[in-house]
């Protein structure tokens, strides 16, 4: 089973991305740390999935 440390990160990750948008920034600066922060998301959540399920559904 997962530890529920690791949903707590990805969830406090989502929530700090959420809050860094309404820093007033270029909307291009937005756009490319969004893109970045929510790839490294994305792979943790995959492999989250991965060991729980002893199955990748995204392998090429």
């Amino acid at each position: 089973m997962i530890a529920p440390d690791e949903f707590a990160e990805v969830i406090e990750k989502i929530d700090n991305l959420r809050g860094a948008l309404e820093i007033p920034m270029p909307a291009g600066f937005h756009v490319n740390q969004m893109k970045r922060e929510l790839e490294e998301v994305s792979d943790k959540l995959k492999r989250i999935y991965v060991e729980e399920e002893d199955e990748n559904p995204w392998e090429e």
